[in-house]
């Protein structure tokens, strides 16, 4: 009775990662083909109001100006808004100096740390525009960008625009190449379906209208598409607006941010209810849960298949299970690692 029971716990386990990991990709790859909705695109120039949240950025913050300046979009159309998260450094000073020779240069300040989510919301609270594009300091981004990012909101049935995200390939992030590539696939599949599930921090676009305070330790990047999408509005990703990182993290912070996203996603199923109606968004709701929720949980699911295959050992060929098990642990490294 044990070993059936755990034969089946293992199955299911495995099952659930083996889909997480590779099925979900092919069923939007399949569902591609029969539900794509093009998106009506051209060049517009609407006011944008870019924001940079920012925390002791005083090593990259010149250099994230700088690069905001030179995009290819009309400086009269175009205003930039740091908000220094408490930073106890030389960025508010930097930013003051050239808010001092270009007047669409804004500094808003956090008097304590509140995090980046609260960063954002001040910015919309502050500031009136048509579009808001958020940036983290740390990306730096092609001239042409902003451009390709905003003529989504063309097409009157998109709320929000997410950029591509090109990672370094050196460093701690080294084995990410593989997972950056699979993700951007994916994010392609679900725009061209209906909407991506969650957006990219290093640059993405909403219109002022679809505006949502998120709470703040939820993450804007995961609220954001929920939040358009009970709207009855389009999350889109655009390839050709391209992102790029700027400097290798250690290991440390790497750990850090991860383990910042995971616990802000947790807070983000706490409310999940409230943000979306289950009823109304069903796909939504779907693709959320094995592109993103379901993720998180993927070791969890290898290690219970790990412990279940010690209880059908007596299976004529035991060895099976295990590297069933040690393969999906491979897989994982090469994809989230």
């Amino acid at each position: 009775m044990i070993e059936t029971i755990c034969r089946i716990v293992f199955w299911v386990c495995i099952g659930l990662y083996a889909y997480i990991l590779i099925g979900h990709g092919l069923l939007l790859a399949f569902l591609s083909l029969f539900f794509k909705k093009p998106v009506k695109k051209k060049n517009i120039t609407p006011h944008v109001c870019f924001i940079i949240p920012a925390y002791n950025e005083e090593r990259l913050i010149e250099m994230k100006i700088q690069n905001t300046l030179e995009l290819d979009y009309p400086a009269d159309k175009l205003e930039i808004v740091i908000v220094s998260d408490a930073s106890s450094d030389r960025t508010d000073e930097i930013v003051r100096k050239h808010s001092h020779k270009n007047k669409r240069i804004k500094l808003l300040r956090q008097q304590c740390r509140q995090g980046r989510t609260n960063a954002i919301n001040l910015a919309f609270e502050k500031n009136k525009t048509e579009i808001f594009a958020i940036s983290d300091a740390d990306i730096m981004l092609k001239k042409t960008a902003l451009t390709e990012l905003v003529a989504n909101f063309t097409d009157p049935t998109v709320g929000a625009a997410t950029a591509r995200f090109i990672g370094l390939e050196t460093g701690p992030k080294a084995g990410n190449h593989n997972y950056w590539g699979y993700e951007q696939l994916m994010r392609h599949l679900e725009s061209s379906i209906f909407s991506v599930s969650f957006i990219s921090g290093a640059l993405n676009a909403l219109r002022s209208e679809h505006v949502g305070k998120s709470p703040p330790d939820v993450t804007h990047d995961h609220y954001t598409p929920a939040y358009i999408a009970q709207k009855g509005l389009r999350t889109i990703y655009e390839p050709l607006a391209i992102a790029y990182e700027t400097y290798e993290r250690s290991h440390r912070k790497e750990f850090a941010i991860g383990e910042r996203t995971l616990l802000m996603g947790i807070n983000f199923m706490r409310d999940f209810p409230r943000i979306l109606d289950v009823c109304r968004h069903p796909w939504f709701i779907f693709n959320l849960l094995f592109r993103k929720i379901l993720r998180w949980f993927s070791p969890l699911f290898l290690l219970i298949s790990w412990i279940a295959s010690l209880f059908i050992i007596t299976e004529p060929c035991p060895l099976a299970y295990i590297i069933l098990t040690g393969l999906g642990l491979l897989f994982m490294v090469l994809y989230v690692a």
